[in-house]
């Protein structure tokens, strides 16, 4: 996601700001102006909310908004910087702007950027009114106070708390399904070679399926009989939406399927897909004269929107009685979960740098499973499928101890021709049709030999992702052999599609 417009008011001088906040007629999310032609005011909340926010701000005296953003100039920039400063020094961490002067219409404006804190900082909050009262948060162009949430993420952050790992007191090891339980076994001893010789109980305590012999939360989630019946609302519900936002259709009809997904993890991600593949549509293309059925919503963007929705929420005790929640609309899939990115990253960094991990237990158990990875390609994979589609650039949201994506089903501009062939009837549900376009690729881009890292390079994926999603389908079904069958993890390993592998000599190093 690009840097906001608000963001990118600190790189300009500050007349650009002003002229730039006069245009808009409006402050944002790291933009606060004050009159000051009066005198100082006080600046402890936008102090605060902007220190507990990555890009933090600017606040700019000298502009009256009741005026139109009209410049009115300050009373005594250097009582006034004197005045900001010691309020500065009553919050805790010590918040020290930078300031900035310039004469602006025959009138003297003053800037004080206010330098964003790293999450192991924060809350930075006065130190009179106190952590609860005194933390506050930037929401547009408003200062709101922290909610109990957003400062328990802090806090769990800074403590090194695992929620993932809590044992609720009527959790109870026979609430464990037995046939995933011994397929969790199977996989966990063979994908993990220090369990292998392990006994049962061992491999669910160091695998953190139980803890003391009571399952935890990330236990009851992956290989539960029936998760809610201790949490019952770690679930998704899902709404059809008439139109482009919520509110009431033309028949007055407020939402046109409406459903709620229980179970385990991998129980609601199928579940939830099969609910947008029977209200989403398709188009038709030819492509070098086959004819090819493009589902509104890729399968592969849509399972990395819903599976890190499940693998990153918050399961604090703040958040475990919040769904995660699902809503299309007539443009565009939503999907909201509480919690927000984890340990104060930037969201412009997604995908793009290693991040740390909210629920590390879960990650892992889901690894095992075969049903998630921790290798930080979902969101290149999801940026891509907007991508391939001719879709608007995919949008991501931290806000409120939240985090939501938004998958346009429209064009990003008027000329993607294949984005605007109308769409018809219910997607298909031929997962095979679903990613044609990238199953096709794969065999094409193979007619030689190629590696894995080749393979995913080529489709600007994660390699892991790609073998587990494509790779190992295509050698299932015979459209792909390995050069080296006996050794599948080699490092000289290469992928061929079948009608080309008849000339390569199998087992042979490239």
């Amino acid at each position: 996601m690009q840097k906001s417009d608000d963001a990118e008011q600190s790189d300009l001088s500050l007349e650009e700001v002003v002229r730039s906040i006069q245009r808009k007629g409006c402050e944002g999310q790291s933009i606060e102006v004050k009159a000051a032609s009066q005198g100082t005011p006080k600046v402890y909340d936008s102090l605060s909310s902007f220190s507990n926010q990555n890009e933090g701000g600017i606040i700019v005296f000298g502009l009256d908004e009741s005026l139109g953003f009209e410049v009115v100039g300050v009373h005594d920039a250097q009582e006034l910087e004197k005045a900001v400063t010691a309020q500065g020094k009553e919050m805790y961490p010590e918040v020290r702007p930078v300031y900035s002067e310039s004469l602006i219409d025959g009138k003297t404006v003053v800037s004080a950027y206010i330098n964003g804190r790293p999450m192991g900082e924060r809350p930075v909050y006065r130190k009179t009114a106190g952590i609860s009262a005194g933390s506050y948060t930037r929401i547009g162009d408003a200062d709101a106070r922290m909610t109990p949430t957003q400062l328990y993420e802090i806090e769990t952050f800074k403590d090194g708390r695992r929620d993932d790992v809590s044992v609720d007191p009527q959790a109870d090891s026979d609430m464990l399904n037995p046939e995933k339980r011994h397929d969790f076994m199977s996989r966990a001893q063979r994908e993990r070679p220090l369990l292998a010789r392990r006994n049962e109980d061992e491999i669910l305590e160091l695998s953190g399926v139980c803890r003391r012999g009571s399952p935890t939360l990330a236990g009851l989630m992956t290989l539960g009989e029936y998760p809610q019946q201790v949490y019952p609302n770690l679930c998704i519900t899902a709404v059809v939406v008439p139109g482009t936002k919520a509110g009431t259709g033309l028949g007055g009809e407020r939402f046109l399927d409406n459903r709620r997904f229980e179970g385990t993890i991998d129980r609601m991600l199928e579940d939830a897909m099969a609910f947008v593949r029977r209200n989403s549509r398709t188009r038709t293309v030819i492509r070098d004269g086959v004819r090819i059925d493009i589902p509104e919503y890729p399968e592969t963007a849509v399972r990395e929107i819903l599976t890190n929705a499940l693998m990153h929420r918050d399961y604090g005790p703040y958040c475990n009685g919040t769904p995660v929640r699902l809503t299309l609309f007539a443009d565009r899939l939503e999907c909201w979960n509480p919690g927000g990115v984890y340990g104060g990253q930037s969201i412009n960094d997604l995908g793009f740098a290693n991040s740390q991990t909210r629920n590390p237990t879960l990650v892992s158990l889901l690894e095992i499973e075969g049903i998630a990875e921790n290798r930080h390609s979902g969101i290149p994979a999801i940026r891509e499928e907007a991508k391939q589609c001719g879709y608007k650039p995919v949008e991501f949201q931290d806000r409120q101890a939240s985090f939501t994506v938004r998958f346009y089903s429209v064009p990003e501009r008027a000329g993607a021709a294949e984005a605007n062939v109308p769409w018809s009837g219910t997607a298909v549900s031929d997962p095979a049709k679903k990613s044609i376009g990238i199953r096709d690729r794969i065999l094409d881009f193979c007619k030689e030999p190629q590696s894995l890292e080749s393979v995913a390079h080529a489709l600007g994926l994660g390699k892991y992702y790609v073998r587990r999603r494509y790779i190992e389908p295509l050698l299932v079904e015979n459209a792909l052999s390995m050069t080296l069958p006996d050794r599948p993890r080699s490092k000289y390993q290469r992928y061929v599609a079948n009608d080309s592998f008849s000339e390569v000599s199998s087992g042979k190093q490239p």
